[in-house]
């Protein structure tokens, strides 16, 4: 996902900056973010019409190695369509087993899903567009 977003010319990285007021109302909408330089202090804003939170990817799955079976990124391994571990009685359901929508899904439910796929769809719709230039 990282490299998805160096790659893309729509999207500007700022770093060692955080978040700490959104410029809006509910009337009219996001506006703009209130930023602080995590390094020198400075606070600025930047124009922005929307916001997504997203609050990483690493699965809190260490306490299960050894007990449950883990994919290589750490993710607890389910059967096709359950929610069942390779362990009897041990089911694991959210993020810790939840590789394609990850924490989002505990966080926004069916809308980030629907948000996430539409996003898919948006791009190869681009793609399918480009190739028949």
């Amino acid at each position: 996902m990282q490299q998805k977003v160096f790659d893309n010319d729509k999207i500007e990285v700022i770093w060692n900056n955080t978040v700490i007021d959104v410029i809006g109302s509910k009337t009219d909408g996001v506006k703009g973010l209130k930023l602080k330089n995590t390094q020198n202090g400075n606070e600025s804003e930047l124009n922005v019409s929307g916001l997504f939170l997203a609050i990483g990817h690493t699965p809190n799955t260490d306490a299960f190695k050894g007990s449950l079976s883990l994919d290589d990124n750490g993710y607890i391994v389910v059967k096709p369509g359950t929610v069942e571990t390779n362990v009897d009685g041990i089911f694991a359901c959210g993020d810790v087993q939840d590789t394609k929508y990850k924490q989002a899904i505990t966080a926004a439910g069916t809308g980030c899903m629907a948000a996430m796929d539409a996003e898919k769809y948006l791009e190869q719709m681009e793609h399918e567009s480009k190739s028949k230039l």
